[in-house]
């Protein structure tokens, strides 16, 4: 990442002492509708504020009215420039629908796009990377890639596969920052790591909600293979108490020894529900400043 403004406005969205990232993405509302954890600003004020969040993705209006009610402070603040409902015809093809200029008037430190490739809109997917690269240059504001792979593959080899080929592309075209979905076998993801150009940071997406200790170890790989942290949503604000969970996330993403080595496991989405959220305790001392 170069430029002294685009290294200040990134280092936001990271621990002090880390230099490693948690993100939560509020964008989930465009696309499918009320969700859970979001229904209210009342709800997210509930958990926004936990010391182990350094940053927050969401829409333009949603970054105006949390902005304006004070809960942006402290926070790396990435404008979501394009998407797409799932009630559309072609859901996968999101559309931008603000532009750089805009993010910036708001406060932005950065701005997001996301990418899924069907095999359908190839074209038009690298076309709008390229076009919010160059434009977000002209202003120093870090871009980070939203990447999904939608495209049936045969086996886990292919997908890895298309994987690499679609994150260098991203590379190729300037993007400062993915977020990935993690391969089923965790045990890939330095595999992963590996295709990726040094300047790239890499986060590592929860997805659907699973089982909280499949999160965690997660965020341990993370940890291990060098990746720059999470960007998980509803695996934080969908929890019975999104406190103990981003406490705990914040315990592996923001520590500084090191740890040992996780086996691998497969990540499979688990069947629980959302609930009450609960306040946390006061940051302890190793908490982001």
């Amino acid at each position: 990442m170069s430029g002294v403004a685009k290294r200040i406005r990134w280092s936001r969205f990271l621990g002090r002492r880390s230099g490693r990232g948690i993100i939560v993405p509020i964008d989930h509302g465009l696309t499918i509708g009320p969700v859970e954890g979001l229904h209210s600003l009342s709800q997210v004020r509930g958990w926004i504020g936990h010391p182990g969040i350094t940053g927050i993705i969401a829409h333009k209006g949603m970054v105006e009215r949390l902005g304006r009610e004070g809960l942006l402070r402290g926070l790396g603040v990435m404008v979501h420039l394009n998407g797409m409902m799932s009630l559309a015809q072609a859901p996968d093809t999101k559309e931008r629908l603000t532009s750089v200029e805009a993010a910036l008037r708001l406060g932005a430190d950065a701005v997001s796009l996301q990418l899924n490739f069907d095999g359908t809109n190839d074209a038009h997917n690298l076309r709008m990377l390229g076009e919010v690269v160059d434009e977000a240059q002209r202003y120093n504001l870090p871009v980070l890639t939203m990447l999904y792979d939608k495209m049936q593959c045969a086996d886990e080899e292919q997908g890895l596969g298309r994987q690499k080929h679609l994150m260098r592309a991203c590379a190729e075209l300037g993007t400062d920052a993915l977020k990935l979905s993690a391969p089923e076998n965790v045990a890939r993801v330095p595999e992963l790591m590996e295709s990726v150009l040094e300047h790239t940071a890499v986060f590592f997406a929860g997805g659907a909600l699973r089982s909280e200790e499949e999160i965690l170890r997660l965020a341990e790989v993370v940890v291990e293979s060098g990746a720059t942290g999470l960007c998980v949503g509803r695996n934080v604000f969908q929890r019975a108490s999104v406190a103990s969970a981003l406490t705990r996330l914040q315990g592996v993403i923001h520590e500084e020894p090191e740890r040992e080595r996780v086996p691998a496991f497969p990540i499979r989405p688990a069947s629980v529900s959302g609930g009450a959220h609960e306040a946390w305790p006061q940051a302890a001392e190793e908490a982001v400043e």
